[in-house]
């Protein structure tokens, strides 16, 4: 299944046409999207074009109600009986680089000790002074996160 991603709000359960609604008017996407109620509190969102399964995927954090909505690509493995996803996508800032540090091969090593990286912020990939790098990841929760 392409361009699916599986959807979880994380401390409040959110009925079907209430985050139907949310989300449509957060994510301003170019086409329509179908959403799906499947067990255990998960969502499935098909997309009709790449420009709006990335846009979902990459340019979050996505906050509805004040509860962080969880999104991670719809793979064979997934499993809608865990409580919790097991993959999530997160941002991350990286504090106190050096400047020779803002190569691209550089941060990809950096986010990939962390997680798979999918995205790296246009003014990180550009190393454009003044900004942060910020880059996105899908970090499995079943591994021990590095400190």
């Amino acid at each position: 299944m392409e361009m699916a991603v599986v959807l979880k709000i994380l401390g409040r359960n959110i009925s079907y046409g209430v985050l139907f609604n949310r989300i449509s008017s957060l994510w301003k996407l170019i086409q329509p999207f179908q959403l799906m109620d499947i067990k255990n509190e998960y969502f499935l969102a098909k997309f009709q074009n790449n420009k709006d399964y990335d846009k979902v995927l990459t340019q979050g954090p996505w906050i509805i109600f004040g509860q962080y909505l969880t999104i991670q690509p719809w793979t064979k493995d997934f499993s809608p009986l865990q409580p919790y996803p097991s993959v999530v996508m997160v941002w991350i800032m990286l504090l106190r680089l050096l400047g020779f540090m803002y190569k691209k091969k550089i941060l990809e090593a950096i986010g990939s000790m962390i997680g798979k990286v999918v995205k790296f912020d246009f003014k990180t990939d550009n190393k454009t002074r003044g900004s942060l790098p910020r880059m996105t990841l899908l970090i499995n929760l079943d591994k021990p996160l590095i400190s």
